[in-house]
Formats: C-alpha cells, structure tokens, sequence
C-alpha cells in the first residue's frame, strides 16, 4: 500500500501503526490538543507522491480503483484521509498468472490487519507545506507542494461526486495554512 516515510515527514502513511495516534478505533480523526475538525467528506480518494515527476513518481499513499469510499477531514493543522481496508480492490489487480503468488500473501496480511481493526490512513501536515499550485475540476483537485526543507509532493484528491464548494473550501485551507508561518 505504502512505503516506509520517516516520521517527521510531512505526508505519512500507513496503517495499524497509526491505530490510536491518527485514527481511533471507531475509525474517527484522533485530534492532537488544540486541534479542532473543521471540515470532513466521505465518498472521497487520496493519493501522494513525494515528487511532482509525472512518469514513475515516488508513491507515498495510492489510491484504489472505482468508486471513492475514504473521507478526508480537515483540521486546523492537518489533512488527515482515513478509509477501510478493502481486500477485494487491493488484490484484484494482482490477480494475474504471474501475480498469484504476491496476490496471496498481500490477502493474507491485510486480513490480519483488518482483523485488528486497522484503517488506511494518509496525514498531511499542512504547517509544513507551501502550496504552489492547485489544479481544481469540479471532482478534483491537484495540489502541488514544497516542504520547508526544499521537498517536493503532490496530493490528488478525488471525489465520488461534483463536489466544487468542498474543494474549493479544502484549497483554501491550505492556502491559509501557508500564511500562517
């Protein structure tokens, strides 16, 4: 699903490690002192990448194919996108002769993390981030970001409907959270 990030990096993924750090187990934002949730959608997808090359980008979190099932919530320091773990659209792509093998092993852990009750989640620390460009479409937005250490990374977000004022809101949080530093 994901690769390894350090932790003081500003998108992180994961998945039962962040089970009563980021996520609580009904599957809520866990929010840090001071932290309050502004916004939330469900029907949404994520996905990040840790350059903005547009052939063989560094994947950070990716997203599943068909219809958005995560929700995103917005806070007053982070982005923080939780979904279920669906083991169907995980492994259905790897379902090839070839694939088999890998297929099998991929299904057999994340059963076992599902049964712990674990959750996909992608955090992006916004305070850390300075956006540099936003590409919106009424479904979409693109947003193209720089760390304060000269890092570069790309959100896409995806929802599952004609959603413009959501995103519209949700590129205006990051806006803002760029003019606070």
């Amino acid at each position: 699903m994901t690769e390894t990030i350090s932790t003081d990096s500003p998108i992180r993924a994961g998945d039962i490690d962040g089970l009563g750090r980021i996520y609580s187990e009904f599957g809520g934002p866990f929010l840090r002192p001071k932290e309050t949730v502004i916004a939330h959608r469900e029907g949404c997808d994520l996905s990040a990448y840790r350059s903005w090359r547009t052939l063989f980008p560094k994947r950070i979190f990716h997203p599943l194919p068909g219809k958005p099932s995560g929700t995103i919530h917005v806070t007053s320091e982070r982005l923080i996108f939780l979904r279920n773990i669906d083991i169907w659209r995980e492994v259905k792509p790897l379902l090839t002769p070839l694939g088999l093998p890998t297929a099998a092993e991929k299904e057999s852990k994340l059963k076992g993390l599902k049964a712990k009750g674990a959750r996909q989640y992608c955090e992006v620390r916004l305070s850390q981030l300075r956006l540099v460009h936003a590409t919106r479409r009424p479904w979409f937005l693109r947003c193209r970001l720089i760390s304060e250490d000269g890092g570069k990374y790309e959100i896409f977000l995806r929802t599952d409907a004609d959603d413009s004022p959501f995103l519209e809101f949700l590129e205006r949080a990051i806006r803002q959270s760029d003019s606070q530093k």
